[in-house]
This record gives C-alpha cells, sequence and structure tokens, in this order.
C-alpha cells in the first residue's frame, strides 16, 4: 500500500470511530450505575488536576499554574493536617515570569508516583504561542524522601517543534511514554540513553477531530477566549499490565491503542507504525485515566459527572457517579484498591468558556477515593527506574 492509501485508510478509522459515537454513547447513558460512595480525602485552596502516592500512603498534588492560579506552588504534599507542604521546596516552587526556569517549576501538567517511589512531573514551560517553543519545558524525577533531582530531560526541536507540549507520561523499566496535546504526537523517551523518537504525529488518532467537540458539563464547550474550540490533541495515556500496549486518545476521543514495540523501534517507519494502530472505544470526551493491573481503563468523563471502566472484553459500566465529579482528572489506584480522583473544576474556569467566559469554579477544590468493586483489578505495577525502590535502598 503506497502513502496515499495509508492516508485513506487512517482517515477511514476516524470516520468510523466518529460514526459510532452515537451507539457508543447511548450505551454508557444506559448503564445503570455501580453506587460506589464518595470518600473526601483533601480540599484544596489551589486547582489540582493530579495525585500520587507512595507506598507508604504519603498524598502529593500537582497544582498547575492555570489562569487565575499562577502563584501555586506547582507540586505539594499534603499533610496529615490538610496542609499543604511545596515540594520538593525552595526555588524550584517560587518560579514567576522573568525567573530562571531551568531549576524551577514552571506549568506542572501531572504528577506521578510509581514502584520505586520517586515524583515524575511533566513541566510545560512557559506558554510561547501555538508557534512557539515552550521554554522550561521538561520531565521531571525526583526523590520524595530528600526532593533531590534525579532527572531532569529537555527533548531536542525535532522530537518537541514549536507548538508541541507535553501532556501525561508512563513508564516501563526503561522508557518514558509521553503525549503532545499540542500538536499530538506520542514521544518514546529511552531513559538509559537518552535519546528520544517522535511517533505518529498527525496521525489521526493523535489528533482531535473538529467533528468531535470537547463538551463539557450541561452541554457546554470547551472554548478560547476567541470562541473557537480548544483543541487538545494526544491527552491521556496507559499502559498495559503487560507492557505491550500503549493506550490513548484526544481529549475527545475516542480512545486508539498501538504496539510499544512499534512504537520504540526506530527501524519501524511511519507508515508500518500506522497500520498497526488499532480502535479500542468510542469514548465520550476524557479528561483522566488509569489501568489496574487486569487491563481495565477508568474513563474520568468529560460531559458527566462520573468515572466509567472499559474491561478487555469490550464491557462498560459506571464504577462511580457524583453531582461532586465534574470534570474528573488524572486518577490513581492505591495498594488498597481506591481510586484516588481530583476534581479541578475545569470546564468551570472562565478561560474554557470562551468570550466574555464567567467564572463557576466552586471552592475548596476536592480530591475523593472510591473503593474498587469486587471483580476489577488492582494496582498496576511498574518496575523501578533507579534500580531498585527508594523504600528498600540503603538510606
Amino acid at each position: 500500500m503506497n502513502a496515499s492509501g495509508h492516508l485513506i485508510r487512517a482517515l477511514s478509522i476516524a470516520v468510523c470511530a466518529a460514526g459510532l459515537a452515537c451507539a457508543s454513547l447511548a450505551q454508557a447513558g444506559n448503564v445503570p450505575a455501580s453506587g460506589q460512595p464518595l470518600t473526601e480525602v483533601a480540599r484544596l485552596d489551589w486547582l489540582c488536576n493530579a495525585v500520587a502516592l507512595t507506598s507508604d500512603g504519603r498524598l502529593f498534588v500537582g497544582l498547575p499554574r492555570w489562569p487565575g492560579f499562577e502563584k501555586t506552588p506547582s507540586i505539594a504534599e499534603v499533610l496529615p493536617d490538610g496542609s499543604l507542604k511545596p515540594f520538593p521546596g525552595g526555588q524550584w516552587n517560587d518560579w514567576a515570569p522573568g525567573k530562571p526556569s531551568a531549576a524551577a517549576l514552571v506549568k506542572i501538567n501531572t504528577i506521578h508516583i510509581f514502584d520505586d517511589d520517586t515524583l515524575w512531573a511533566i513541566d510545560q514551560g512557559e506558554d510561547a504561542g501555538p508557534k512557539g517553543i515552550n521554554p522550561g519545558q521538561k520531565i521531571l524525577q525526583f526523590d520524595t524522601r530528600t526532593g533531590k533531582l534525579l532527572r531532569s530531560i529537555s527533548l531536542p526541536a525535532s522530537v518537541l517543534p514549536a507548538g508541541a507540549n507535553l501532556n501525561d507520561l508512563r513508564l516501563d523499566s526503561e522508557h518514558a511514554y509521553v503525549t503532545d496535546s499540542g500538536l499530538g504526537a506520542i514521544i518514546v523517551v529511552n531513559l538509559r540513553t537518552g535519546e528520544s523518537v517522535r511517533r505518529l504525529a498527525g496521525h489521526p488518532s493523535t489528533q482531535m477531530s473538529p467533528e468531535r467537540r470537547p463538551i463539557g458539563e450541561n452541554g457546554q464547550v470547551l472554548l478560547l477566549a476567541d470562541g473557537s474550540d480548544h483543541q487538545v490533541h494526544s491527552d491521556p495515556i496507559e499502559i498495559s499490565p503487560d507492557g505491550q500496549w500503549l493506550y490513548y486518545q484526544p481529549l475527545s476521543g475516542p480512545l486508539w491503542r498501538v504496539p510499544t514495540q512499534a512504537l520504540r523501534d526506530p527501524r519501524v517507519s511511519e507508515e508500518a507504525l500506522a497500520r498497526q494502530v488499532e480502535f479500542v472505544y468510542d469514548t465520550s470526551p476524557l479528561t483522566g485515566t488509569a489501568m489496574d493491573s487486569d487491563g481495565n481503563v477508568y474513563l474520568g468523563e468529560y460531559d458527566k459527572p462520573r468515572v466509567t471502566v472499559y474491561s478487555p472484553d469490550g464491557t462498560l459500566r459506571v464504577v462511580t457517579e457524583d453531582p461532586r465529579l465534574w470534570n474528573p482528572d488524572a486518577m490513581i489506584i492505591s495498594d488498597q484498591r481506591e481510586l484516588y480522583i481530583p476534581v479541578p473544576q475545569s470546564a468551570r474556569m472562565a478561560s474554557n468558556r470562551g468570550p466574555g467566559g464567567k467564572d463557576a469554579i466552586e471552592m475548596p477544590f476536592k480530591i475523593y477515593k472510591v473503593q474498587l468493586p469486587k471483580g476489577l483489578g488492582t494496582r498496576e505495577k511498574v518496575p523501578a527506574v533507579v534500580g531498585k525502590p527508594l523504600t528498600t535502598a540503603v538510606r
């Protein structure tokens, strides 16, 4: 098949996915709620779109510098009394426009703590606009015990071109997989060699289709100040428990997957890689996802106050539905099989409500958790990438 044939096939897949929207969303709307009750974990004065837990239960929060929240410390630990302790501390948390960005948290978009108890963060850097390269955009890894920087990864323009925005990441024992929501692509970083590669740039699976609008609470479309739809390309990302598949989607869906081995192999051409992309499910707009040890994908829906779960056998069911859950974001699963759900209320921000948009956020921001029903998995394991977990390392 020639290049034009591959493009036609890819576009056909995208059209097919769009055509499934009505049926799939109707199916989701008819699934009875499971009734898992919410437990409040924390109340915050800062907008929180991501949470992370160490193996001994320390809770960390990602606090992005989104419009109206520019003076946030960016990352903090929630102490037992509910107060916040900036992490890692000092100049890292004190960034402001005009200050150096190399050793500072500029615009943190997500945080994660995997099996080695180190904290990973995506810093989107200073906003240089759709045609600029954001200064200070980087991938960070910290020691959660000491706050010591373990790794800072800056990507070359060939991998992170003008207009690109690092969004979220997942790991295996040797690689970081990152979505680019600015232009649409998957970035793979070899954590041993430092080499990086940009894949599926411009492929329909990484692009938000104009026909699939980012509809949120009460039918409100995610709009920029000029009235145009907020285009968020490849955004949520998950890796299967066996490490063989990477799942991802644009904000407004649908969900796709691609083999990780082909994704990270530079000998596999873009055309060959495109042939291995598989359509998974016609999701509604999603702001956050999680995956458990059984390969179930948890879907934080943007247009409904709920979290659903899509299982490998193709079934969809509701985990929890509650009016307090509008716009749930980056979720995690604890060792106790509890799903932690931050609620940043992103659709209620004035900056996401079009020309003359008015702020509708209800303070304080909250983090909830629910116990997962029987029959679902537990926390997905991620091998340590520093050699051994910090909790068992010699101190």
